[in-house]
Formats: C-alpha cells, structure tokens, sequence
C-alpha cells in the first residue's frame, strides 16, 4: 500500500506549544503506550486537563484514558508473570501513579522498590499489590480499576489486553526472538513484531474509549516494546481508524540501543505504519530545544544519539509536522510534562 494511501493531507507547522485556551469540559483523549513515555504524557494531560483542581468521578473519569501495554517480561513483572500467569503489573503500575490524586504516602509505598531479601528483592511493592488484587478480584482488569480507586486516579488506567500475552520478533537476519526483554539484545534490527496469541482481545471499555475520544496520543516511547506492542492487540487499531479523533504521534527524542540504532523519524512513523497500517496519524510532535553537550556525551556512551526528525521528509509524506520546545530540564534527555501536555490539546483547542 502506498504511503500516500495511509496518511492525511495536512501540512501546517507550528513553533510553539504555547499554553492556549482551557480545554473544553466534554473533551476526551486517550493516550496509548508504556514504559516511561506513557507516564510522562498522563501526568502532563491530567494537569492540563484537570488545572482547576475541581474533579468530579463521574463527569471526568472518562476525559482521560490510558491504554498500556502488558507485556513487559522482564524484571519484577516478569517474575510476578512467571509465578501467576497475569498481564505485566509493572506499566500498568506507573501509569496509576502518574494518575494518583490521593494521598501521596500512599503513592510513595506503592512506588516503593524492595531492595533486600531473598524473595522480595527487586520487586516493586505496587506490582505485588497489582498482583494480590487480581488474586482477590479473580480478574486483572478489575484489579486494576480497585488499584486505580485506593490512588484515587484523575482518568482511567486499562490494560491493552487481559491475556497473558507474549511479544516475539523477527529479526532482519531471520532470528526469531521471544519476550519482550529480549528485544534490547537483539543483533539484528527488528523486521517485524508479533503477538502471541495474535488473537488477543481489547477490554470493551478501551474500543469504548478509542471511539468516543476527541484526541489520541500514541508515544513517546519504546517503539517496539510499547507503541507497537499495544498496537498489537488487532481490535485497538479498529477502533482508532474508526475513530474521529485527532492521531498524534509524539516523536522520540532518543534512539535505543538494540531496538532503534540509527533510526530517523521517518523510520520511527514506517515501523508503526507496518504493524498498525490502517491507523491515520494526523500530526507529528518533534522537539527543536537542544540538547547539552554533556547530555550527547553520556546518550553516545550508551549507544544512544538524537532521532533525526526528518522533518522535510515528514511533511512531504502528508504529515502536519508540530515543532516545538519539549525538552525537560536535568541530566536525563526527557520530554516535559507541562509542555507535551499544552502542545497535545493545543491540536484540538
């Protein structure tokens, strides 16, 4: 299928994200991901969504919903999967914190890392409460809304799929690899990703969410081990491409060693177009804030450079291309919160 054929006509630019106007009451987005991308978009949104403070169960709780993926193998979550065969708890577990309107001690013990002991050690405790929940409820989803209600959550939090689910790639060279782990090992680049079973199912209220939504955020984030994992489960791009909603796309500021060596922004956008290719992506959000010097220098030590934005070559393509300063301050090179939050519904304002 040609390019052309998958992707829309706009070509507008904008250079600042600016603050804008309140978003609008009846507005709903959803955002869709993990790792730490997806966190950093939800805290962004929940302020900008819900500034004013005032928060009403029932009026708001649907404005604001994330799909994450579950399934993430390594690690505690890993541990915990090996143990009682549920969804990955660990993204699940950062979004309902970067969603948490209640009291933050209790956050903090949900965030909290258990560092000692023989059986405990590097378990998060909100993992292990994710997975006593879902023991008690008899069902993940369920345990995860009961999470959602103790951290008093501004939104909603749900799971892509409620299997336990597995990612495998097929690597350029023909390796097939199992877990998603694995992935930043691999040898070879990644050709094509797979979900097994290919045939797991989406959560009524998450097609609910994608249909009714007036915006949907897909990224920033690891772009096998997130976008295109969620991206995975067949009836969540169904339901965007039925959807009227503005796509964006928020375009990584970093490569990652073992998953994207020397990808563009372009490689980033075609690697979501082959494993979801009847999704519309309306807009691209890029940063133009440099990065220090001293930030380059410890990224290439990782193996790790900036995402050339391939900005000319994006618009040609179709794209309305958003440039504007996303970068956070401090060691880590992040996108900030307050300012992805503003530049996002600015897109519907």
């Amino acid at each position: 299928m040609a390019p052309s054929s998958l992707i829309t006509s706009a070509t507008t630019v904008s250079r600042s994200s600016g603050r804008g106007e309140p978003a609008r009451p009846d507005l709903r987005v959803v955002a869709l991901g993990g790792g730490t991308g997806l966190p950093t978009v939800l805290r962004g949104l929940r302020v900008s969504l819900f500034e004013s403070g005032r928060w009403d169960l029932e009026r708001d709780q649907a404005r604001l919903t994330a799909i994450v993926t579950v399934a993430d193998d390594g690690g505690s979550s890993g541990m915990l999967r090996a143990s009682y065969q549920l969804p990955s708890p660990g993204d699940i577990r950062n979004c309902l914190l970067a969603l948490a309107g209640g009291d933050p001690e209790l956050s903090e013990v949900f965030d909290f890392r258990f560092t000692r002991g023989s059986e405990v050690a590097g378990h998060s405790l909100g993992n292990l409460i994710l997975t006593a929940l879902t023991e008690l409820e008899h069902d993940f989803a369920r345990a995860v809304a009961r999470a959602g209600r103790m951290l008093s959550i501004r939104g909603r939090v749900l799971p892509s799929t409620t299997q336990n689910v597995m990612l495998c790639a097929e690597l350029s060279d023909g390796t097939v690899i199992e877990g998603e782990s694995r992935l930043a090992g691999a040898r070879s680049p990644i050709r094509r990703l797979r979900l097994q079973p290919s045939d797991a199912s989406a959560l009524p209220e998450a097609l609910d969410a994608l249909e009714r939504s007036d915006l949907i955020v897909i990224g920033p984030g690891s772009l096998y081990s997130s976008l295109a994992a969620v991206l995975l489960v067949p009836e969540l791009p169904e339901a965007i491409a039925r959807s009227r909603a503005r796509v964006v796309l928020v375009l990584n500021l970093m490569t990652e060693p073992g998953e994207t060596d020397g990808y563009t922004g372009v490689d980033h956008l075609m690697a979501i177009r082959r494993h979801a290719p009847t999704i519309p992506i309306h807009d691209i959000l890029v940063n133009t804030a440099p990065f220090a010097p001293e930030q380059l220098a410890r990224y290439a030590t990782l193996g790790a450079a900036p995402v050339p934005t391939d900005v000319e070559l994006l618009k040609a393509l179709g794209h309305s291309v958003v440039e504007c300063d996303l970068l956070a301050t401090g060691d880590d090179a992040r996108h900030d919160p307050g300012k992805l939050g503003r530049a996002l519904l600015a897109r519907v304002s």
